[in-house]
C-alpha cells in the first residue's frame, strides 16, 4: 500500500474521507437528525467511542435515572470544533449538550472554559482505571481471591511497585509527548498501541525496550533551550500515576492483568500459592466499564451530572 505523502495518494485519499465523517459539520446534521426523533434528550459529547462505556458506569452511579444520548466526536479538539459551531448556531441546537474532554497535557489547549464542558483531573479517563483499588476489586470477584485480604495486599504492593517502575521506564516518553503538546508541535508518527512498544513487562519485573523515546514520540521541531528547561521543570512537577498519559498506563495494566491470569490458573504459580486451587480468569472480561465500575469517581463529575437539566 502507498503511504500518505500529505499529496493526493490513495492513504491521503482515504484518511480525508475518514476525517469528513467526523467533522464538525457531519456531527452538527447528525446532531440535526436526532433531535429530529428525539427533540428533548441530553446528548453528552464525547472525544472517542471507549469513552461512553467508562462514562456510562459513572453517571449511573451518580444519577441512575439520568438518560442521555452518547456523542463520540472522535478526538478532543473536534469536541471543541463542534462546540464552537454549536454556538454560532442560530438555533436551539445546543440545548441540552454537554461535552466531557480529557485533560490531558494541554488542559483547555486555549479553548475557553464552559459551564457545559467538563474536564477531567487526570491526565484522562483512563488513569482513574489503573489504581491499586481497582486491582483489589478485580482480586475479589474475577480472580478469586475473597477472604484473601493478606494475599491481596501483597499482590496489590507488588503491582504498586512494577507500576512504579513502568511509570520510570515512561518518563522520558511522557515528557517528549508533554514538550510536543505545550509547544503545539505535530507529532511525526503514531503514538504506541501495544505494550511492547513501551516495556518489557513481567509480574516482577519492568523493562524499557530497545526503542528510544525519540524514537517514539517523534517531532521535527526543538524547543530552546529556555523553552525546555522550562517545560522540564513543569513537567517535574507532575504525579506520573495520574498525569502521564493514561493509555500507557492502561496498556500496562492490562498488559499485567493478563500476567496476573497466567498465574492464577498455574497450579505450580508462586503468587497464589497460599489458595488451594487454581482457577481460570477471563482477561476479556475485564473491560473499560468493568475498571470503571470499580474505580473511583473524578473529581468534580457528581456536580457537574447533578447539574444536568
Amino acid at each position: 500500500m502507498m503511504n500518505d505523502d500529505g499529496g493526493g495518494t490513495p492513504d491521503a485519499y482515504i484518511a480525508k474521507l475518514r476525517a469528513s465523517r467526523k467533522s464538525p459539520a457531519v456531527l452538527k446534521v447528525k446532531l440535526a437528525m436526532l433531535r429530529g426523533h428525539s427533540p428533548g434528550c441530553f446528548v453528552f459529547a464525547f472525544e472517542g467511542d471507549q469513552d461512553k462505556a467508562v462514562y456510562f458506569q459513572w453517571i449511573r452511579r451518580i444519577r441512575p435515572d439520568l438518560v442521555y444520548e452518547p456523542f463520540p466526536c472522535d478526538g478532543k479538539k473536534q469536541v471543541f470544533l463542534f462546540r464552537e459551531m454549536l454556538d454560532r448556531d442560530l438555533g436551539d441546537l445546543s440545548s441540552r449538550v454537554y461535552f466531557f474532554i480529557d485533560r490531558d497535557f494541554d488542559d483547555f489547549a486555549g479553548y475557553p472554559e464552559r459551564e457545559n464542558t467538563f474536564m477531567t483531573e487526570h491526565y484522562s479517563v483512563e488513569n482513574y482505571l489503573v489504581s491499586a483499588d481497582v486491582l483489589e476489586e478485580l482480586l475479589k470477584d474475577e480472580f478469586h481471591c475473597h477472604a484473601e485480604p493478606k494475599l491481596r495486599a501483597e499482590l496489590m504492593a507488588l503491582f504498586e511497585a512494577r507500576f512504579s517502575d513502568f511509570l520510570q521506564v515512561t518518563k522520558e516518553l511522557n515528557k517528549r509527548l508533554f514538550i510536543a503538546r505545550r509547544m503545539k508541535y505535530r507529532l511525526e508518527k503514531n503514538l504506541p498501541d501495544g505494550i511492547n512498544q513501551l516495556a518489557t513487562v513481567h509480574p516482577k519485573q519492568v523493562a524499557p525496550t530497545a526503542s528510544s523515546p525519540e524514537a517514539i514520540v517523534i517531532f521535527g521541531e526543538v524547543p530552546s533551550k529556555e523553552e525546555e528547561e522550562q517545560l522540564t521543570e513543569e513537567f517535574s512537577k507532575l504525579d506520573p500515576a495520574t498525569r502521564y498519559r493514561g493509555k500507557f498506563n492502561l496498556l500496562f495494566f492490562m498488559k499485567w492483568l493478563d500476567l496476573l491470569c497466567s498465574e492464577r490458573r498455574d497450579a505450580a504459580s508462586e503468587l497464589f500459592a497460599s489458595l488451594e486451587r487454581p482457577r481460570a480468569v477471563n482477561i476479556q472480561s475485564i473491560s473499560l466499564g468493568m475498571l470503571a465500575s470499580k474505580a473511583g469517581l473524578p473529581r468534580g463529575l457528581s456536580e457537574f451530572i447533578a447539574a444536568v437539566q
